[in-house]
């Protein structure tokens, strides 16, 4: 039982290390906005990493508002970038925080998100701006 934990947490580690490491690349301007990242493929292959680590790792970097997928084209960084909170993009996660911590990021980014320009919460009755008639 102690061997999966530890496995678990091994790829919970990884898909968040190449998550970071593309988030500070963008940052960076190293991967401007409008680039493509790597194939999902390619980049499972240059790191050694599995298919499901690299596409967990892109979708945390969709939810956290720094790329878009594109449908058979692949994913691209966003043109309008949220405001990235100082430090916290390079820093890798602490082992500690457990789900609680990524409960906490989820929530960090969904704010985040409200903050960008042309952003459109779906989970709302009604659009901003104005009652239905």
């Amino acid at each position: 039982m102690k061997r999966q934990q530890s496995l678990v947490m091994q790829i919970d580690t990884l898909y968040q290390q190449l998550a970071n490491d593309f988030a500070q690349a963008i940052s960076h301007g190293s991967l401007p906005p409008g680039s493509r990242l790597p194939s999902v493929r390619k980049t499972a292959q240059s790191r050694s990493l599995s298919l499901n680590t690299v596409l967990t790792a892109y979708r945390m970097l969709e939810d956290r508002g720094l790329v878009v997928a594109r449908p058979q084209s692949g994913y691209y960084v966003r043109s309008h970038l949220p405001m990235l909170p100082t430090g916290k993009v390079g820093a890798a996660p602490s082992s500690a925080q457990g789900p609680v911590g990524e409960v906490l990021d989820l929530i960090g980014a969904a704010l985040l998100a409200q903050q960008t320009p042309g952003y459109i919460n779906l989970a709302l009755a009604c659009p901003k701006g104005g009652h239905p008639s």
